[in-house]
């Protein structure tokens, strides 16, 4: 896997749009084709991947009691 990253980035363009992960065959052709650039994996991890990760809320731990006969 790569990370790739437009060279035109247009204004409100989210950045899932423009930083790309994919594939080594892929992006060769991409880059090749000229309107890509490799970039580092920690560029997507910032911008895309922890981006469109929802807020967790912790769980509660649910405290079973013991029947009563």
């Amino acid at each position: 896997m790569k990370t790739l990253v437009k060279k035109v980035i247009e204004e409100n363009e989210p950045p899932s749009s423009f930083i790309r992960r994919v594939g080594d065959i892929k992006a060769v052709e991409l880059v090749k084709a000229g309107d890509w650039l490799y970039t580092s994996k920690l560029q997507w991890k910032t911008e895309v991947r922890n981006a469109n990760k929802k807020e967790e809320t912790p769980k509660k731990k649910s405290t079973k009691k013991g029947k009563e006969e």
